[in-house]
């Protein structure tokens, strides 16, 4: 029997550490979406529905991968950690500071449905800021 076993280069295990925190994230905006729309009775807003959250989640998390490759492989270990810590915190308050504050198409959205992007939003810059790191770092659970 061929033994396969190889040592993961620092783009796959990043790929694969966003990957993963992907998937973490789209059942968990899954999860929080349903339990929202449940709560505050909101359904007749559908521009975001579960392709959105699926495909959204799972792209954002997978290029917040990339983007920690980046900056852990081309800057120091600690320095390039802070940094692309401080890159998604920064992003996600401008998101966050988007959907409150502008207009779309220049017509009113509901508040509820600004709070439930906010809520999914958050879900994917918690992942991001924290987990991403993590698995990057303990690759054996991701490999």
């Amino acid at each position: 029997m061929k033994n396969y076993e190889y040592r993961q280069s620092d783009l796959s295990r990043a790929v694969l550490a966003g990957l993963f925190a992907g998937i973490i994230g789209t059942f968990a905006n899954l999860v929080f979406t349903a339990i929202y729309r449940s709560i505050a009775k909101f359904y007749s807003f559908n521009a975001m529905d579960v392709g959105t959250i699926i495909f959204g989640s799972t792209l954002l998390l997978i290029a917040c991968g990339v983007t920690f490759y980046f900056f852990a492989h081309y800057l120091n270990k600690k320095n390039g950690l802070n940094m692309y810590r401080m890159l998604v915190f920064i992003m996600t308050a401008a998101i966050i500071t988007t959907v409150l504050y502008v207009r779309f198409s220049g017509q009113a959205v509901p508040a509820e449905f600004k709070a439930m992007l906010i809520g999914t939003q958050v879900i994917i810059g918690g992942l991001a800021f924290f987990l991403i790191p993590y698995l990057f770092r303990h690759d054996s659970i991701i490999s």
